[in-house]
């Protein structure tokens, strides 16, 4: 479970470089520290689970949480803004989860960002829910 919980986080931490203007746009949005403020997986809040995603370009690492660190030390994003909602992919570059990819959604609005991904599976989510067994990961976070 907790492994589970850890790949979750880090896999929806992972932002990168879409295609486009408009995913530069949304690359340069999430630029800086972010700090995490809620966290839901299966329909369970798992928000004592504290960590920082650091955004720089199109890679994310994650700070302040060892377990998280260990298995998605670092990410990198692929954003698509053209839909809705808004779709990434997350593919985990450092850590014992190095290889595997995530599919996600995402909604930026000021300082926060929320992050909605499959951690198990290949079916991205279309919407911000992370209901009791379906392996979905709610992730909020707060610009520093």
């Amino acid at each position: 479970m907790k492994i589970t919980i850890s790949l979750c986080l880090a896999a929806v931490l992972m932002l990168g470089g879409g295609e486009g203007g408009d995913a530069k746009k949304e690359i340069d949005g999430v630029k800086g520290t972010w700090v995490l403020s809620d966290l839901t997986y299966n329909g369970k809040d798992h928000g004592q689970n504290k960590f920082n995603v650091v955004f720089k370009g199109d890679e994310a690492t994650v700070e302040g949480n060892d377990r998280v660190k260990i298995q998605y030390a670092r990410l990198t994003l692929k954003f698509d803004p053209s839909t809705t909602p808004k779709m990434l992919d997350l593919t985990v570059t450092d850590g014992s989860q190095q290889g595997a990819v995530v599919e996600g959604i995402y909604e930026l609005k000021g300082n926060e960002l929320r992050i909605c991904a499959k951690v198990i599976g290949k079916e991205r989510p279309t919407e911000f829910q992370s209901p009791a067994g379906s392996n979905v990961v709610l992730l909020v976070l707060k610009r520093e």
